[in-house]
């Protein structure tokens, strides 16, 4: 099996690249070095990624949403609009395009023509005013000041929700637009941001349904699944960073062929939100597990950590 691996770094020149991975061999291979923008924003670069159709990729950075021709590897169209920011992820299905706007703490829902149908909002109107304009408090280097004369969509801005990851669930579920959420640390219906699952012991980031379950990664290793009912209640069914020999920050999740794949990222600086992390910086890693489904052993690790600071958000199965 063959994945698509969407890489972005954190220092040096922005810049997004898509490699592919053989699982069986381990082999890795840089497909391209991606188009850079006017819109670039240090430390940043390709987030998300999800076929589109037979031929097409739709694939998020920080502030732009763009198709990619899979066999020429080229973009050949783009969404920018002002108000996205700090784009974390997407998914497709026959109908639409489901993003998760993380910066302006929203859910947008775009037509495969990249037609915006719904900005559904996190913030109220009195609340997305002042991130705008940057009428808010910064408490860490991490973010720019709200005096930096960035525009909102090139700005580093503190959220409220930190929606990592959407998708909609159809069948018995009704076809809801579920999100996870970062700060309330469980899953939420985006059309009321009520909680629709129990309440995590650290932060989700993306998840999945495969099956009869629905999975999710947490940032600090913790897999965990629910049935596919409301409200999702999680059982652990792996710490990975206790039986791994690398940890890194927990995102990308992708199950195929009998096999998990884990994306993690390195990390840099030590913060509240890395407190479970429990080895040197230094020997955290970027990368990918790749775990059997009927037994939960680790089968590969397959590794992308780069000097510039390689970031893994998410993969999927090439075609």
């Amino acid at each position: 099996m063959k994945l698509l691996v969407p890489i972005s770094y954190f220092f040096n020149t922005p810049r997004s690249e898509i490699w592919s991975l053989d699982t069986a061999s381990g082999n890795k291979k840089l497909l391209c070095t991606l188009d850079t923008s006017n819109r670039d924003v240090r430390g940043k670069g390709i987030t998300g990624l999800a076929w589109l159709d037979e031929q097409r990729i739709v694939a998020c950075d920080f502030n732009r949403m763009f198709k990619i021709d899979r066999e020429s590897l080229s973009i050949v169209d783009t969404y920018e609009d002002d108000e996205l920011n700090d784009l974390h992820s997407l998914s497709v299905d026959q109908d639409s395009i489901y993003l998760a706007n993380s910066g302006r703490d929203s859910i947008d829902v775009f037509d495969h023509r990249f037609k915006l149908l719904e900005r559904i909002d996190g913030l109220d109107n009195e609340e997305w005013k002042k991130r705008k304009v940057g009428d808010y408090e910064v408490d860490s280097s991490y973010f720019d000041s709200p005096d930096s004369g960035l525009p909102f969509h090139c700005r580093r801005v503190p959220d409220k929700w930190h929606l990592n990851h959407v998708f909609r669930v159809s069948g018995n579920l009704g076809g809801k637009i579920i999100a996870t959420s970062f700060s309330t640390r469980s899953l939420l219906y985006a059309h009321t941001l009520e909680a629709v699952s129990s309440t995590l012991p650290i932060q989700p980031h993306d998840g999945i349904v495969d099956g009869d379950y629905l999975w999710v990664t947490t940032v600090s290793g913790q897999i965990y699944r629910s049935r596919l009912s409301i409200p999702f209640e999680f059982e652990m069914v792996i710490d990975l960073f206790k039986v791994a020999p690398y940890q890194g920050w927990c995102r990308g999740l992708l199950i195929s062929g009998g096999f998990m794949f884990i994306g993690i990222t390195s990390i840099y600086e030590k913060k509240k939100r890395t407190s479970w992390l429990n080895c040197e910086i230094g020997d955290t890693r970027s990368g990918i597990y790749q775990l059997s489904m009927e037994t939960m052993d680790i089968v590969a690790f397959h590794d992308f950590s780069s000097t510039d600071g390689g970031r893994i958000f998410t993969m999927i199965v090439d075609r």
